[in-house]
């Protein structure tokens, strides 16, 4: 006969089993379970393809939150669908740094103040072009006008959407005329084909090909006729190193004999200006001498001076006694009769 089985020991494994479960989920998870979370919302404008439940939510390139669910919402009032993105946020990675004199704030309260007041925004941003996954990035926008939406203490925080990169390219795309450019190309291409087979074109290619083989004509004869002259001057500069090798030799000693010239020339005039000297000295003494005599004359012979007046007065007789002479010479010259029987 089989013995019963014991109710408690059943239910003691069957708590084992459900908290084993539980602490895997807990360590599996690192913890994810146990973590303090914010919800946050945004509604994105465009399509959301490449984001996925799990993906991160980074802001300026620091992992803070992971997105937690993507649906759609159908709004009847306006007959058009939006598509909301929830995500949460870790506040042990967010650390807020209260000031001395500010109030304790709580990681929600600064997120819910940086949407209102500093332009706190959503985009979504490409993790890699191969992949093409998604994640939710937040950034501040300062310059965006200040906006508040109504929520509940614990309801999500709406975060207003900004235009992906994808978003703007495909909208920058759709404003582009392509009919018009695709157009432009083929006249492009439609004169590019004309004038590759124009015979202008032929002409000038043909005429360039003329113009190159005589440049080529050109330089082989410039070449010849250089070459002579190349040699020629590699003559001209051997000579011209062994003329001045050779000058360099007779230089030399010619700039010692000018050394030696120089200092015979400066000994020489030492000495003249040894003799000079004395003779200038003397120079100096006699003109000195002439200088007092040429001065007591000028005093014998100055205005006022008696020596002066005898002078004048002798010059004055000597002067009459040559004109009497005169007179006399001229009448003999014309009577010379009166040599013999005198003056009548």
């Amino acid at each position: 006969m089989s013995k019963q089985a014991n109710p408690t020991v059943i239910g003691g494994f069957v708590l084992g089993a459900l908290g084993l479960v539980v602490l895997a989920i807990i360590v599996f998870s690192s913890g994810a379970l146990l973590r303090e979370r914010v919800p946050m919302v945004t509604y994105f404008p465009g399509s959301v393809q490449g984001l996925s439940v799990g993906a991160q939510v980074q802001f300026q390139g620091v992992p803070i939150g992971q997105v937690t669910q993507i649906g759609v919402d159908y709004l009847t009032d306006r007959e058009s669908f939006r598509i909301p993105v929830r995500y949460e946020i870790w506040p042990q990675n967010v650390r807020v740094i209260s000031g001395p004199d500010d109030a304790e704030a709580d990681v929600r309260q600064v997120l819910q103040r940086l949407v209102n007041e500093k332009g706190l925004r959503a985009r979504l941003e490409s993790v890699s072009f191969v992949t093409g996954q998604y994640l939710v990035s937040l950034s501040l926008n300062p310059d965006l006008p200040a906006r508040s939406h109504a929520h509940t203490p614990d309801g999500p925080i709406r975060v207003p959407a900004l235009p992906a990169t994808r978003d703007r390219m495909e909208e920058l795309l759709t404003n582009l005329d392509l009919d018009s450019l695709v157009n432009t190309a083929n006249d492009t291409l439609a004169a590019l084909r004309d004038l590759a087979q124009s015979r202008a074109l032929t002409s000038a290619v043909e005429g360039l090909s003329a113009t190159l083989n005589e440049s080529s004509e050109l330089l082989a004869k410039l070449n010849a006729s250089f070459a002579p002259l190349l040699e020629r001057a590699d003559m001209a500069l051997g000579n011209y190193a062994e003329l001045a090798a050779r000058l360099s030799r007779e230089v030399e000693p010619l700039s010692s004999q000018l050394q030696q010239t120089a200092q015979d020339l400066s000994d020489l005039t030492r000495r003249l200006d040894a003799r000079v000297g004395p003779v200038a000295d003397a120079a100096t003494d006699a003109l000195r001498e002439t200088g007092n005599a040429m001065r007591a004359l000028e005093g014998l012979a100055g205005e006022g001076s008696s020596t002066r007046a005898a002078l004048d007065g002798l010059l004055g007789e000597a002067t009459r006694a040559a004109r009497a002479l005169y007179q006399l010479a001229d009448y003999l010259e014309r009577h010379p009769e009166a040599m013999v029987q005198g003056k009548r």
